[in-house]
């Protein structure tokens, strides 16, 4: 029986069991198919998986993303976490940076402590926003059952998009973004109506739905956050959610202030503590979107396939 490596990380986390899981497998010798790396993903049942499939000549590696839905062109914590299990079992020599080759486009990610990789941040370059459809707070609050007095008025709500689109959207207080719940049928008919679902937009992704709060649990941190995305007929909560804060970051210097560092905490309301690290810059319409946080190993084995 044909058997290839894998390992398990948490992503955006300083301990394991906390952060967002991911699996990585190696298959360098190219030996799944797409649907056979879409059924293992969601045997896994993470919110994603990943797949070394090749080392470039230029010493960057080739690497597909699968949810248990699709293949994705992008996804943030599976590259870090794809980076963390390169940069510890395939660099003979520790590095600062290595370049992920994703469908979206080649992803450098910096590593700020090489010889010491659990203490390391990993941080990625995202590629530049593309800033859609602007969207009033009654609209989403009669489309989805959040009540209008949860909003932060103050703020505009925009679908963003630099390789998986997400609706930025201000919530007042750690409170109301607490309470958050979602129905799918209207989440499905509300998306499939603003065309922002997969079968009727040209990108072929369904946009995900990304809750800010400037209240935290933890006074260091600068916003509190909540990911919703649906799959499988149902809603489900990412824990941490790197190409979402992207977009959010890409949404603050558009919005807040050209030049941004800030600590984001996002999957608490999963037990999942998380901790992201935004750090960006725009000028003359170029964007500087860097995303960040540390990876902890937590298991390894073969998988049969």
């Amino acid at each position: 029986m044909t058997k290839i490596k894998f390992y398990i990380v948490d992503v955006f986390a300083k301990e394991k069991y906390a952060g967002n899981q991911l699996a990585v497998f190696v298959d360098l010798e190219k030996q799944l198919s797409s649907e056979q790396m879409l059924q293992i993903t969601r045997e896994i049942n993470f919110a994603e998986s990943t797949f070394i499939r090749s080392i470039e000549a230029d010493a960057s590696y080739g690497v597909r993303i699968f949810t248990t839905e699709y293949e994705v062109p992008f996804a943030g914590h599976p590259t870090l976490g794809t980076t963390y299990i390169l940069a510890k079992h395939f660099n003979k020599k520790p590095k600062n940076e290595i370049v992920l080759r994703l469908k979206k486009g080649d992803i450098p990610v910096a590593i700020s402590s090489p010889n010491n990789l659990e203490e390391s941040r990993f941080t990625m370059q995202q590629v530049q926003p593309e800033f859609g459809a602007l969207f009033n707070s009654k609209l989403i609050s009669d489309a989805l059952d959040i009540p209008l007095d949860y909003f932060d008025a103050s703020m505009p709500i925009q679908d963003i998009n630099t390789g998986l689109p997400y609706l930025i959207i201000f919530i007042k207080d750690l409170e109301t973004i607490g309470n958050l719940r979602l129905n799918f049928e209207k989440l499905e008919q509300f998306l499939k109506q603003e065309k922002l679902f997969k079968s009727n937009n040209a990108r072929g992704l369904t946009s995900s739905l990304f809750f800010v709060t400037r209240e935290t649990v933890e006074k260091q941190n600068d916003y509190h956050t909540r990911m919703f995305v649906l799959e499988g007929n149902t809603v489900w909560e990412d824990a941490a959610t790197g190409s979402a804060n992207g977009c959010f970051l890409a949404y603050l210097l558009k919005y807040d202030n050209s030049s941004q560092a800030a600590i984001v905490e996002q999957g608490y309301e999963m037990g999942r503590k998380s901790i992201l690290f935004l750090d960006g810059a725009v000028s003359k319409n170029q964007y500087i979107l860097k995303v960040g946080g540390q990876v902890v190993p937590v298991s390894e084995g073969m998988w049969s396939i």
